[in-house]
């Protein structure tokens, strides 16, 4: 079949299967997106990102009454083919319901075979957060799933330097990294990503990706600094995620990339055109 005659009907197959509702199959890697401002409900919001072409959702496991929206979410994702559920914890060792919250999620997770992806806060020494992670790492093995550290700004692990000096020591097998663009802005690295992505993307699992603003803040952190400098729409802010990218793919890191969309409210359309704008990235990538 002539080149031309390929184009076309590759064209012609990715609208149709956007309009069915299906994600479009020459993502790679796949484009999830965050549940951030979704009013619909898990079945309503699964439907809806599906329908614009995402590959995947990711909500915020961090107090009990998540749990049940999280078996909800994973209850109607059983029922589809090509789509990921994920599902950020957050613990908080000052909370006493962070120690039961993970542990309620952790078998919802295993069923939608999705890792226990979490974020840490106020650990009273290195030696418990050593500890807690030890313990995630060897439970979530058991239920046959990683543990994954989220770098996070203004937490006990900021940076994937951060986590993967605390992966390396614990020496757990099942503890992996992820890396997130607006927490290495945060933290000063806006313009060496790609050298964060050539020396972590191996031990990482996780990527979540957003538009930025040119010199978006980095530094400590500082009450009343939001997020709608490092958090934007892909097609919105002067800074490119081109080498970003480019050092995934070098590096050969073919999990999913998550939209990052906290903070991101009252744009309509803002995750269709980022969706949009992550497909012309994937195009511009040298082979």
């Amino acid at each position: 079949m002539p080149d031309l005659a390929k184009s076309i009907l590759k064209t012609i197959l990715v609208s149709v299967m956007l309009m069915l509702g299906s994600a479009d199959p020459s993502l790679r890697p796949p484009l999830l997106v965050y549940d951030f401002h979704l009013p619909h409900g898990p079945v309503g919001n699964v439907e809806h990102v599906k329908a614009l072409g995402f590959h995947g959702i990711v909500t915020r496991v961090g107090i009990p009454s998540d749990v049940p929206k999280l078996s909800q979410y994973a209850a109607h994702v059983d029922t589809l083919q090509g789509f990921e559920l994920l599902a950020f914890v957050p613990y908080d060792f000052t909370n006493p319901n962070s120690p039961q919250v993970w542990r309620d999620a952790l078998p919802i997770l295993a069923s939608a075979k999705a890792p226990l992806w979490v974020i840490v806060r106020e650990a009273p020494s290195d030696a418990a957060l050593h500890q807690l992670l030890e313990e995630m790492a060897t439970e979530s093995q058991s239920a046959g799933v990683r543990t994954v550290i989220y770098p996070h700004w203004n937490t006990d692990i900021e940076s994937a330097a951060e986590a993967s000096a605390l992966i390396n020591a614990i020496g757990h097998p099942n503890l992996s990294n992820s890396l997130n663009t607006c927490h290495e802005i945060r933290v000063g690295n806006q313009y060496r990503l790609d050298t964060v992505a050539s020396q972590y993307a191996h031990q990482s699992s996780l990527i979540t990706i957003a538009g930025a603003d040119d010199n978006a803040y980095s530094g400590p952190f500082i009450p009343g600094v939001d997020w709608s400098d490092a958090i934007r729409p892909l097609d919105k802010g002067a800074f490119s995620l081109q080498p970003f990218l480019q050092g995934l793919q070098d590096s050969g890191y073919k999990g999913p990339v998550i939209l990052h969309t906290f903070g991101i409210a009252g744009d309509p359309g803002h995750r269709k055109r980022s969706l949009r704008a992550y497909g012309q990235y994937l195009e511009q990538l040298a082979p």
